[in-house]
């Protein structure tokens, strides 16, 4: 048998674990910047802008925005069903 963590909740094992509150912090860096990365090249593919990338326990995780180049641009169907609800200006 296995236990399977996603991405948010490795963050929040992270969060939660006996780490010193550094190291803590350090792995969450690392995590945030590997994904800030793949947002920019998924992002960068499709012409449209990827915020940075920020774990916040409690308030969606690990989360990146991403927001359209210029006035009118649609957003891509890969993004749009990550977050179908959400806003695309």
């Amino acid at each position: 048998m296995t236990k399977i963590l996603n991405v948010n909740d490795l963050c929040d094992a992270i969060v939660g674990s006996t780490l010193d509150v550094s190291r803590q912090r350090a792995l969450i860096d690392d995590l945030e910047t590997t994904v800030a990365r793949v947002a920019k090249t998924l992002a960068d593919h499709y012409g449209v802008i990827a915020e940075r990338a920020e774990y916040e326990a409690g308030f969606g995780g690990l989360c990146v925005n991403f927001r359209p180049a210029y006035d009118g641009q649609e957003c891509p169907d890969v993004i749009d069903h990550g977050d179908e609800g959400g806003d695309w200006p």
